[in-house]
């Protein structure tokens, strides 16, 4: 195979004879996984950012702790890329519009279709709502946003007006709750009202297409939405509300409402920057920071995925995710399996397998879903685990091989005493092995952790390696 001077490019060193590459990295993505002190975020976490910042990597960072971001900002620092860095919070006077950008980014067949903001959204709603329990009732409210946002996203681009979560919102919340309202001067002064008179000044611009989506748009608004039982209206826009209002309050309105952008996805790709999302849960509670870091999240992802990658057409990139089970969206598994297309690199640290199972797919224990998920990351990192699940999956995913299991019988005078062998299939690694990894403390600052990657080790010349990570730069 020709090198390729990208994706052959060293970004951990295992062993004396064994690597990863970035190559390795890009296909599905990185698991790293260990239990409270065991130290996945300092030594191993800390060694794969090292070793992406110090290739030249751009990448995108999405934080839970508090802490996170002055790490990465240490680790910018000692590895010379200071002035490649954005921190993407309250306090940055910065902005990024995901409407704005998605609706204006060119030079791509579904750019500005439509139908790719709604999915946007309806992702955003169902987070936290695991799918093997949402309730038929939440899935008919969920579809019925996703009417009202074709409806609103279609008379907002015919009216002129800027698309953004904002503008989204204030129609959606004065839309008419009476057919007859329509014709009241109160309603017309409403966002809705307005927007219907800006319509009808610009239609004589109007395309027979154009015309047909607006009649779809307009019948809905103000002859089925006003028609509909009260307590059903009443809940559709609840849906809307539960998610968007969030949106409608300061800082998210400034950071993500303000119809620009100041950094795009294609910086980090082509242009090597690193943009850290300082919006931990941790510190602005859960919901609110999921929220606008999924959706960034989403909205990089796929402008990674428009892209395909050649040789020397861009620099790839990373994403890298600690906690990455609060940070979880549905179509994580479709990214895990098209993201090596485009040189993206993802890095998923969690505690333990459960957190995944339970948090995205609503497994009690990991089940299909949460082991395709998990089938799509190339590379496995185990750290000191206690959680049971965990250290059969890793057991397991190592493997099986025949072993020579002896056994000694003591009979009576009569009988004697016998010895004998037989052939039995067995862990390669027992799961217990997992509580026995040291972990690093006051004195120590290394964690011993089991390395995965499907291939033979040649160090060992087993389906596994144990490495030393250090938490020292």
């Amino acid at each position: 195979m020709k090198k390729d001077p990208l994706l052959d490019r060293t970004i951990l060193q295992l062993s004396e004879t064994d690597v990863l590459p970035f190559r390795r990295l890009i296909e599905g993505g990185t698991l790293i996984t260990g239990g409270l002190g065991s130290g996945k975020s300092s030594t191993s976490g800390r060694a794969l950012a090292m070793g992406f910042l110090r290739a030249g990597l751009g990448g995108l960072i999405c934080t839970v702790k508090s802490d996170e971001t002055q790490h990465w900002i240490e680790y910018a620092k000692a590895c010379g890329r200071e002035k490649d860095l954005t921190v993407f919070n309250a306090e940055s006077n910065l902005s990024f519009d995901p409407l704005a950008y998605s609706w204006n980014a060119g030079g791509t067949r579904a750019a500005a279709y439509l139908e790719t903001i709604i999915e946007l959204f309806t992702t955003l709603i169902a987070i936290g709502k695991p799918k093997a329990t949402a309730s038929s009732e939440s899935r008919y409210f969920e579809n019925a946003v996703e009417v009202a946002m074709r409806c609103v996203l279609v008379m907002l681009s015919l009216g002129g007006e800027r698309i953004s979560i904002l503008s989204i919102h204030k129609i959606i919340v004065s839309l008419p709750t009476r057919p007859e309202e329509i014709e009241e001067e109160p309603w017309r002064q409403t966002d809705c009202g307005k927007l219907v008179a800006s319509i009808k000044a610009r239609q004589d611009s109007f395309t027979e297409s154009q015309w047909q989506d607006l009649d779809n748009a307009l019948t809905f608004a103000l002859k089925q939405w006003p028609e509909m039982d009260p307590r059903t209206r009443s809940s559709i826009e609840s849906t809307w509300v539960g998610m968007a209002d969030k949106f409608a309050y300061d800082p998210f309105r400034r950071m993500y409402c303000s119809g620009s952008f100041d950094f795009t996805p294609e910086q980090i790709t082509h242009e090597r920057k690193i943009l850290i999302l300082d919006q931990p849960v941790l510190e602005f509670g859960k919901q609110a920071s999921q929220l606008c870091q999924v959706l960034t999240k989403m909205v990089f992802q796929r402008a990674w995925l428009r892209h395909q990658y050649k040789p020397g057409c861009c620099n790839g990139a990373f994403i890298f995710q600690d906690e990455f089970s609060l940070l979880m969206h549905k179509h994580e598994g479709y990214f895990a399996q098209v993201c090596r297309g485009s040189a993206i690199a993802q890095v998923c640290l969690t505690t333990n397998i459960l957190t995944i199972a339970a948090e995205e797919f609503g497994e009690s224990r990991p089940g299909s879903r949460t082991l395709g998920f998990l089938g799509n990351l190339s590379v496995k990192i185990f750290h000191h685990q206690t959680d049971v699940e965990t250290r059969n999956y890793a057991a397991d995913l190592i493997g099986k091989e025949y072993k020579d299991i002896s056994s000694w019988n003591a009979g009576g005078q009569q009988a004697g005493a016998s010895v004998g062998a037989q052939k039995q299939l067995v862990h390669i690694l027992e799961p217990l092995e997992l509580t026995k990894l040291s972990k690093p403390d006051a004195e120590d600052p290394c964690a011993e952790a089991i390395v995965y990657t499907g291939d033979t080790f040649n160090a060992t010349q087993t389906p596994y390696l144990r490495v030393l990570f250090s938490r020292d730069i």
